[in-house]
């Protein structure tokens, strides 16, 4: 199960929002499940952000480091959907590169009522096209 705080909840939706229309992503980090830690990353994804994103490398290694100094781990990675439902894309499970993280996608196709939802996906090989998508339980505290 993954437990993001009602805070960190609050801080991804106020940064996906003001990414839209295009696709806004970032970093949660913790321990075993629970988010402590939110990393807003900028989408550097060169040509189509309204339905792709790539985060920004030096964030992302940035914020791996820190987790690392004090020793927490990146529990998951986050990105909305502008105008589709919260579930991954084809795009989505082919870079898919994490197997031990979340993939936490957040749906603006009805603007004003986000809906969010966790995922695992599982793939025989972490660099192929396919895997499994699996729901996983999400609680906001």
């Amino acid at each position: 199960m993954l437990v993001i705080p009602a805070q960190i909840y609050k801080e991804i939706i106020e940064h996906l929002r003001r990414w839209y229309p295009d696709e806004g992503c970032g970093l949660l980090g913790g321990k075993a499940g629970l988010v402590s830690h939110h990393y807003p990353t900028e989408n550097v994804e060169p040509e189509n952000k309204y339905k792709r994103y790539l985060i920004n490398p030096r964030q992302q290694m940035e914020a791996e480091e820190e987790l690392d100094s004090i020793g927490l781990e990146l529990v998951a990675i986050y990105h909305s959907h502008t105008h589709t439902p919260a579930y991954p894309s084809p795009t989505d499970v082919r870079t898919a590169y994490y197997p031990d993280s979340y993939y936490v996608l957040v749906s603006f196709a009805e603007p004003d009522n986000p809906v969010i939802h966790a995922y695992k996906i599982v793939k025989p090989d972490p660099w192929g096209e396919s895997g499994e998508i699996v729901g996983q339980e999400l609680q906001i505290l």
